[in-house]
């Protein structure tokens, strides 16, 4: 739930990257491009096929974590939601999924084959919170389950942006998403890496001591707080608007408290460590024989995450 209470592309909402095409028209179906189209800035609750690459990850069939398809087989999660069990026995994901409380008819329920964390995650508020979950076998698409794109390596998301993200977890702190658990939507502004440093630098009394912003962290939200993500929203997409696709901006991470002021949430941004360029180095802690995979129209990848989608091809 969404609580209430360096050198970049300067680009906006409804403009393209630099170097962004778009997949042909023939590639069917394509990352990105929700069938349903309803935007409400003011409104909560999402709508079915609104946000249809978001995922469930479910650990002893209770949800636990967000996260999002990127292609038929694979959905990209936090690394910090496997910190109780890497028992691959434990989990299943949802796709297709608006509310989690009610039986829906667009429901798929998968097995986990392999959970492969990022080499670099170490514990809470570490580098590297980003992992991978291989489904038990690969899915057909819907109007309802469709992947995200993927970002170019080059992609940066300029400060101020607007972009959304989405979750079910609490909707304040404490406080549990009410039945039927519709997903929810949030806009968030993009904070740039500077201002975020600084707001996490200041101690907010006892509880919230200054934290440190790595790197491969980036910042979106409202550094007045009211609006934020919130526990069980964790390793769900950020999501922002290129042309015509949703490109996945970064995975929910951490924060401290929900929308507290002066502490937006954190986020592990996309380009850093799962665009084309880095995807090898990042699957070859689990994949020990490298897969050729082809793009249409035939843009060869070696190797790579089987029919991943991306919009723009280092």
């Amino acid at each position: 739930g969404l609580a209430r209470s360096q050198k970049c592309y300067r680009v906006s909402i409804g403009t393209g990257f630099p170097g962004h095409h778009p997949p042909p028209a023939s590639f069917s179906p394509v990352c990105g491009r929700p069938r349903a189209q309803y935007r409400n800035v003011g409104g909560e609750d999402s709508m079915e096929g609104e946000w249809p690459w978001q995922a469930s990850l479910l650990w002893n069939n209770k949800h636990q974590c967000g996260g999002s398809l990127i292609s038929n087989q694979w959905v990209v999660t936090a690394a910090h939601c496997f910190q109780r069990s890497t028992n691959t026995s434990n989990y299943m994901v949802l796709l297709g999924v608006n509310k989690l409380a009610n039986s829906q008819p667009h429901k798929l329920s998968l097995g986990v084959k392999r959970i492969i964390r990022h080499p670099k995650y170490i514990g809470e508020s570490s580098s590297g919170d980003i992992a991978l979950v291989e489904l038990e076998r690969p899915i057909q698409y819907t109007d309802y389950i469709l992947p995200i794109c993927l970002p170019a390596a080059s992609v940066q998301f300029p400060a101020g942006m607007k972009c959304w993200v989405t979750g079910w977890g609490n909707i304040q702190e404490g406080e549990d998403l009410p039945a039927p658990q519709t997903l929810q939507k949030l806009q968030v502004p993009i904070i740039d890496q500077r201002t975020c440093k600084y707001l996490y630098s200041m101690a907010l009394g006892g509880k919230f001591p200054p934290k440190s912003i790595q790197d491969d962290m980036m910042c979106a939200g409202y550094a007045e707080g009211m609006k934020d993500t919130c526990k069980g929203d964790s390793g769900g997409p950020l999501v922002c608007k290129a042309s015509k696709e949703w490109l996945l901006a970064g995975i929910v991470s951490w924060g401290e408290g929900c929308a507290i002021k002066n502490r937006p949430g954190v986020y592990i941004p996309l380009f850093i460590d799962l665009s084309v360029s880095r995807v090898t180095e990042f699957l070859s802690v689990g994949l020990s024989t490298p897969c050729s995979v082809c793009i249409s129209p035939c843009t060869r990848l070696q190797p790579a995450i089987p029919n991943l989608h991306v919009p723009h091809l280092i």
